[in-house]
């Protein structure tokens, strides 16, 4: 057998697929192997996979691709001999030809299976023709539908004449076995397959005169069924059942297409309406709205179906686009005009226009009912009664004669109306509702300890590493056994994964697994030598694979230039530390309130322990407390501060939780000051800290106050690389020689070097940053706002960002403000959405200056970087009509947007100034700004925005 295996490497990798080679060196070949048993020939099978990959080495580097067509072809005939068939997985390698040869010799019992296998992309190089072939020489029992389908859309395709040659197409050939027609057909309205592909390379083909008529399978369908060959109703048939089936988008959009070329006539429309009719429950729109243009030539005639056709629309008012919706207007209007016992159900149904905010929909439906419907019909009025919140003010207008309400119904509207009071109190940050509790016992903390990889909050890390040095010193070697497995799992993270942040967490609990097996000789098993294994790992990693083991005082993120997670490392460094010391003290910068807040007097009483047990804390433990120290209970906290703490401490809680209060020396923990008088009052640079060792780059860049510096203009409109700021000080090697490494900002650079997987722990970040995220704010639009087609990860970024933003209580300053408009008009509709509700909520609160955010949006706009129907759609699907109150600072919010708007008009101005006008109805306002007044004037010189600028004007 080894000699058998050593020829089986010298001919493969000497084999060339020629006709000669064929004969003389692998058919006698394949012979021989038949003489053997099957037993022996399967001994071939690991060669066979070992000789089909190229193995190479370079400098330490390894790699493997897979060998020559020749090489492929003579293995994959041996291996047709010696395997089975989940085995066979070189199939693609042998042709028709070749595999005919092959079965003349040997036909496995496995042949039919593997050949009707759909899900496989390795069986053999053969067409539907050949196919059919193999099924006449009998070797093929059955062919599945499923394999039809897949391999008959590419049956009219033939062979270019030279290599780089365009393909053309024949689909009489299609004609000619009797059974393609009469039965196989059939499968592609049944099955997956790649129809789509080959008919839009047929038509593609036609259009550049390669063929002389169109052969794509739909125009080939649409002959087939005039000159008899296929049965013309049974097609239409099958047409229309493809809609019911789980097809992918594309399919059904081909199927829709289809039916269009077959042009049924009226005839055939009245006989398979019933089944056209059914089309309306597909989740596509474009099957929905193709019925909807059939159904529409025979609306008049008699035989269609009008009653069970309005029925049946009313499924479609929720999901249709508006071309749709119009259609349907349309046919709702010849169904009131052939049939007046109509008009009411027909006034009735397509009131759910109404629900549109689309005032030109709502104004065809206003109209359709001014002109068929009954002012004097309760049932009428009752309909349009509860639809009426839902109107604009022009349409409500309109239909004044058949929204009668009572003077006191009236009253309660006018009410309703009027603004409502913002909230007497603001809502506390630190409540019963959100303070975090720690583990009560050692059972519970092991619990805790076991899900540290699956928590979804970062304050969940936090107190889990706090428990950590809490419980330490109750564990014994019963309690190390139940914690191996997250110990295990943090090995396999380590060396295996990707996720920065996740792998930072794991090396932190390795470190901590490591105390253990230094002082417990009673350990062995797997755990015993955790980091020798993970060295040996490392050896294995090829050139290109930046991952490898370091210690945690050593760890760096891979593939990444970040440097924001060396605060936290040494955060955890310092936690490591108290564990090995026996060090009980907690850490100061553990939330006590989610998201990330410490409560004042809480901060005050950790600083006292630390006091009283003369112990000096981290310096960046204490930077991310103060950071983190809830703006609330001043008064209380400093009060407690007094009478527990003193000097430095004292002096520190004073400056950060007393407004009037100026920094006071000792200055021992410079770091601190400075993190507190950003936190404090970051517009403020103060005098004190001037010649802080650490207070070394520029004051602006510590606490996230930029200027905007616009893009160069771009010949495109709204192109794909627009961003919003260029700030210089992202040029980290500017500030390289500057920076002191010494406070928590300056290691802020966020951005991995690929743009992967930064989402993963944007959610930590800004966990940092809870009263003044503005730093952070400004690497993510810089980093992530693109306005062009920005990466899945760059829209979870700015996703996080938002939802975190929206769980602070920090008023939102320019950074925020300019991320927040960019998210109002970026490309994805979930940002847009979380974008929407921050809005909401900071009005509420009162977190947002609404003339600022308004400028911003203004700006963006001038600098034609995103289109402003993003914002319009937007504001109709969740800022609009949320309250009287939110109403009238959406007003605001747009009064100063379409004030500072260019003079030329932007695209989409019309829709957003109709919903203006709209507001000023309802909250009974007019324009009072005389620069927008002259900007409204000047647009009323655009034939598009003459109207409506007329009709603000007149408002006015």
């Amino acid at each position: 057998m080894e000699e058998l295996k050593h020829e089986l490497e010298k001919l493969s990798k000497a084999y060339k697929d020629t006709p000669e080679k064929e004969e003389k060196v692998l058919i006698p070949f394949i012979k021989r192997l038949l003489e053997l048993p099957m037993k022996e020939r399967r001994k071939l099978l690991p060669t066979i996979r070992e000789l089909q990959w190229i193995t190479g080495k370079f400098a330490g580097f390894s790699s493997s691709t897979f060998c020559s067509q020749d090489r492929a072809c003579f293995l994959g005939a041996v291996q047709f001999v010696c395997c089975n068939k989940r085995e066979m997985d070189l199939g693609y390698h042998i042709n028709f030809h070749l595999l005919c040869k092959l079965l003349s010799l040997y036909t496995p019992s496995w042949l039919t299976e593997y050949i009707n296998d759909g899900e496989s992309y390795m069986n053999f190089n053969i067409s539907y023709e050949e196919l059919m072939q193999l099924t006449d020489m009998g070797y093929i029992k059955e062919i599945s539908p499923n394999r039809i389908a897949q391999m008959l859309p590419g049956y009219t395709m033939l062979k270019p004449s030279t290599p780089k040659g365009d393909n053309a197409f024949d689909s009489d050939l299609l004609l000619k076995r009797e059974i393609t027609l009469k039965e196989h057909i059939w499968y592609l309205f049944e099955q997956e397959s790649s129809i789509v592909y080959y008919n839009d390379r047929a038509k593609e083909a036609y259009k550049k005169g390669i063929t002389p008529r169109d052969e794509s399978f739909s125009a080939a369908l649409y002959r087939f069924s005039l000159d008899g060959h296929l049965d013309r109703n049974q097609l239409l048939k099958t047409t229309l059942s493809a809609f019911q089936r789980s097809f992918k988008k594309d399919m059904i959009g081909w199927f829709a297409a289809l039916f269009e070329e077959l042009q049924p006539s009226t005839e055939e429309i009245l006989s398979l309406q019933e089944d056209m009719m059914q089309v309306f429950t597909s989740s596509y729109t474009k099957p929905v709205n193709v019925m909807l243009q059939q159904l529409k030539k025979v609306v008049t005639l008699e035989g269609f179906r009008y009653q069970e056709f309005t029925e049946r629309a009313t499924t479609l008012f929720f999901s249709s686009p508006k071309n749709s919706l119009l259609t349907i207007h349309s046919l709702f209007e010849q169904i009131a005009t052939c049939h007046p016992e109509m008009k009411e159900t027909c006034c009735i149904t397509l009131c759910q226009l109404f629900l549109k905010k689309d005032e030109s929909l709502q104004k065809k439906a206003a109209h359709f009912i001014l002109k068929y419907g009954d002012a004097a019909s309760s049932v009428l009025q009752e309909a349009l009664q509860s639809y009426q919140p839902e109107m604009f003010q022009k349409v409500k207008e309109s239909l004044a004669a058949f929204i009668k309400q009572s003077a006191e119904e009236a009253g309660i509207i006018e009410e309703s109306l009027l603004p409502e009071e913002m909230p007497s109190e603001a809502i506390r940050i630190c409540r019963e509702d959100n303070r975090i509790a720690l583990p009560g016992n050692k059972e519970d903390f092991l619990f805790q300890l076991s899900r540290l990889f699956d928590m979804g909050e970062s304050w969940e890390i936090d107190t889990t590493i706090a428990s950590i040095i809490a419980f330490h010193p109750q564990l014994n070697a019963d309690d190390f056994s139940r914690m191996e497995p997250v110990f295990q799992r943090a090995f396999n993270i380590v060396a295996n994964g990707w996720e920065v942040y996740e792998d930072l967490i794991a090396t932190f609990l390795l470190e901590y697994e490591r105390l253990w097996t230094h002082t417990n000789n009673s350990i062995t098993g797997f755990l015993k030598n955790v980091f020798a294994r993970l060295k040996e790992k490392d050896e294995t990693r090829g050139a290109y694979d930046e991952r490898s083991f370091r210690r945690l005082a050593d760890w760096q993120p891979a593939y990444s230039d970040a440097t924001c997670f060396t605060p936290i490392r040494q955060l955890w460094l310092e936690a490591i530390r108290k564990i090995k010391e026996g060090d009980t003290l907690p850490l100061l910068s553990t939330p006590t309130h989610s998201p990330a807040y410490i409560q004042a007097t809480e901060l005050v009483k950790r600083l006292a322990a630390y006091q009283k047990a003369g112990a000096t804390p981290s310096t960046w433990d204490l930077q991310l407390a103060i950071a983190r120290c809830a703006p609330e209970d001043k008064a209380e906290a400093v009060s407690l501060a007094q009478r527990l703490l003193k000097d430095e401490y004292l002096h520190l809680c004073q400056f950060l939780l007393d407004e009037n209060t100026m920094p006071e020396p000792p200055y021992i923990n410079q770091p601190a000051w400075v993190v507190a008088g950003l936190v404090k009052d970051p517009d403020t640079e103060f005098e004190a800290f001037r010649s802080f060792s650490c207070n070394t780059l520029p004051h602006h860049y510590l606490a996230g106050i930029h200027e905007w510096k616009e893009p160069k203009p771009k010949k495109d409109p709204y192109p794909t690389n627009a961003l919003l700021l260029d700030v210089e000080f992202y040029k980290w090697k500017k500030y390289l020689e500057h920076n002191s490494r010494q406070l928590w900002q300056e290691h802020l650079i966020i951005n991995s070097r690929y743009n992967i997987g930064d989402s993963n722990y944007m959610e930590r970040l800004f966990s940092c940053y809870p009263n003044r995220p503005e730093p952070l704010v400004t690497q993510i639009v810089i980093c992530y706002m693109d306005f062009g087609t920005p990466q899945e990860d760059s829209k979870r970024c700015i996703t996080c960002a938002l939802h975190m933003l929206l769980s602070f209580h920090c008023p939102l300053r320019e950074m925020s403000l300019l991320l927040l408009g960019g998210s109002l008009l970026f490309a994805d509709k979930t940002v847009r959405s979380y974008a929407a509700e921050l809005w909401i909520e900071g009005i509420t609160a009162g977190r947002i200056d609404n003339q600022r955010l308004g400028e911003i949006l203004a700006r963006i706009l001038c600098m034609d970087i995103a289109p402003l129907k993003r914002f319009t759609t937007q504001i109709y699907e969740s800022m609009y009509k949320r309250s009287a109150f939110h109403n009238q600072r959406l007003e605001d919010l747009l009064a100063t947007l379409l004030g500072r708007l260019p003079e030329k008009p932007v695209t989409g101005l019309k829709q957003l100034l109709e919903l203006y006008l709209e507001l000023l109805n309802i909250n009974r306002s007019k324009v009072t700004d005389k620069d927008f007044l002259q900007r409204l004037q000047a647009w009323t010189k655009n034939s598009n925005l003459k109207k409506v600028a007329t009709s603000i004007i007149q408002v006015s």
